[in-house]
């Protein structure tokens, strides 16, 4: 007993400075964490600043783009005639007063071909513009101005833009369509992106419609093959932006459409580098939860060594009560209020515990009656018809008729009481199925044949009594309705996939969808012709008995018949318990 105590108070303080410890740790995860997400909001907050400064830069550069272009088809190809000498002096003169931005304009027809161009025009004459995607995209959207893509002019190594549009233009008095060319200068672009830091860390790149780069700060090591740009696929998500681990750092990935053009502004920046600056910060908070826990421990460590044991009894207790061992009690030591709260428990784990014992015993009742119920629930209809069947064809001196069917009712009645019982072997089910099923040829005058292939294997199993006569019900008065001699009804009893397949299969008509939900959904029929055993009484019944894995489905289409369909495990023994 001694050694206990001693035992105790080693393992109680080791348990509370653990607890204190994970408590500590789990404060400067969560602080971590929060100062993290604060630093990298902080972070992507700033980045989308300066991307937002770049993007409007941009389509502000753009809108003069647009102007431009505009400006040169209205007031110029618009209003002179392109054989005028006006017209080439406005073009030339236009292109001197921007030269800073256009490099050079051409004027196309509906065919591609050139009509007028500028001295400094890069487009040859020789190419085919019909087949070119700027002259196809101006040519096909008369409404918008098109964007293309970037060429090099190797002897000024400056970069244009191709920009072209739908215009219609005067030639000799008469008005035609075609395609404006304007050759646009990058540089002014380059310029705006170029006040981005664009370092190793910190970058931005621009791509054309088709994701081709426009501009990108570390061009000359791309064509060189010295540099590979992994981050274009992952910038083009659903979200503002997007966080990827490349080379052992996390990259903040932000991106953003400009305008209509189809261009895309992408920013790149390494989190590791922004957030560098935030460490110490980190440290001193790290510092200071650690010096908490150890005071903590300390001082939980002197207050509670000598309560911890009937706590800890106690939880060890409500724990295992909480896993199903309702039995468990915990032993009432401790002082004072401590004490009384094991007490308490133990009533309450009592009341708790006759409840439920309680509750079960209704539930099983509850089954045992609902049993009983769905089993008791046999009209005499079927009995009254047969009796009169038997009564005609006896005044019509059809004795031997009479008599078999005398006897096939005896039989029918005998396996339908059973001494009480609600599980009999399937070989007796069988017996008596086909003692209803002749019982039912005789009085229809061999109106439908039936059949039954049974494995005799199976015939030892239990099944619950009275299940197969609802589905041969069914066959009789639904599938053989309009039928002459030529209804067929098979039973097959065969085992699948561990379970005892039992199948009513008829040739008649069919059902609809609306039928059979019918058939599977309404409670007991009180029919003259039949039984009154519901299909959904015996698939209630059955799902009682073993389970919602078994029960009767029935698959059924017009012309081609229905089978219905009991699916019970393989069982020896049952206790009605």
């Amino acid at each position: 007993m001694k050694s206990k105590k001693v035992s105790i108070r080693v393992l109680v303080p080791v348990m509370i400075s653990a607890s204190i410890a994970v408590c500590v740790i789990s404060c400067m995860i969560l602080f971590s964490s929060y100062f993290s997400k604060y630093f990298q909001k902080n972070a992507i907050e700033k980045v989308d600043k300066q991307k937002k400064f770049l993007v409007q830069n941009l389509e502000t550069e753009i809108g003069s783009m647009n102007e431009w272009i505009n400006e040169i088809y209205y007031q110029e190809i618009k209003k002179y005639d392109v054989g005028s000498t006006e017209f080439e002096a406005k073009l030339k003169q236009k292109l001197l007063t921007e030269s800073k931005n256009i490099y050079g304009i051409g004027l196309y027809d509906g065919d591609g071909k050139c009509i007028w161009k500028s001295d400094e025009f890069l487009e040859p004459e020789n190419v085919n513009a019909e087949a070119t995607a700027w002259f196809i995209q101006a040519k096909n959207n008369i409404e918008t101005i098109h964007y293309g893509t970037k060429k090099l002019i190797w002897s000024k190594k400056a970069n244009i833009l191709e920009v072209s549009r739908y215009v219609e233009y005067l030639e000799k008095g008469t008005m035609k369509s075609g395609v404006l060319l304007l050759e646009y200068n990058m540089a002014p672009i380059d310029e705006i992106l170029n006040q981005y830091q664009n370092q190793k860390t910190s970058y931005c790149y621009f791509l054309d419609a088709k994701r081709q780069l426009l501009y990108h700060p570390f061009d000359k090591q791309i064509a060189s093959g010295l540099y590979t740009e992994k981050t274009i696929q992952t910038a083009f998500t659903d979200k503002n932006y997007v966080m990827q681990k490349m080379e052992g750092q996390r990259w903040l990935i932000e991106q953003q459409q400009i305008g209509y053009t189809g261009w895309n502004l992408v920013v790149v920046n390494s989190i590791s580098s922004l957030a560098t600056e935030n460490y110490s910060l980190h440290f001193v908070a790290w510092l200071t939860l650690l010096l908490v826990g150890i005071i903590l421990t300390f001082i939980d460590t002197l207050v509670f060594r000598n309560f911890t044991e009937p706590i800890y009894r106690l939880l060890y207790t409500m724990e295992k009560f909480g896993t199903g061992s309702y039995k468990v009690r915990a032993k009432e030591k401790g002082v004072g209020e401590l004490k009384n709260l094991i007490k308490h428990f133990n009533v309450m784990a009592d009341k708790l515990e006759e409840q439920m014992e309680e509750i079960r015993r209704n539930e099983q009742e509850k089954q045992r009656m609902e049993k009983k119920l769905l089993q008791s629930q046999i009209n005499p209809h079927f009995l009254y018809n047969t009796l009169d069947s038997i009564i005609w064809m006896i005044r019509s001196e059809e004795y031997d008729g009479a008599g078999e069917m005398v006897s096939l009712l005896a039989k029918f009645f005998r396996i339908s009481l059973s001494q009480g019982k609600d599980m009999i072997p399937l070989k007796k089910e069988l017996e008596h199925a086909t003692s209803y099923l002749a019982i039912q040829n005789i009085r229809f005058k061999d109106k439908f044949e039936f059949q039954v292939n049974a494995d005799p294997n199976l015939l030892n199993y239990l099944c619950p009594k009275l299940s197969i006569q609802p589905l041969l019900e069914n066959a009789i008065y639904h599938g053989m309705e309009g039928m002459y001699e030529d209804g067929e009804i098979e039973i097959r009893i065969y085992e699948k996939e561990g379970a005892i397949k039992i199948e009513v299969a008829d040739n008649g008509p069919g059902m609809t969808a609306e039928k059979l939900d019918y058939i599977m959904h309404n409670k007991v029929i009180s029919s003259k012709r039949g039984s009154g055993i519901g299909v959904r009484n015996v698939n209630e019944r059955i799902q009682l008995i073993y389970g919602k894995n078994y029960g009767i489905t029935i698959a059924s289409e017009l012309d081609e018949g229905t089978v219905a369909t009991i699916t019970i495990p393989k069982m020896e023994e049952f206790d009605e318990t």
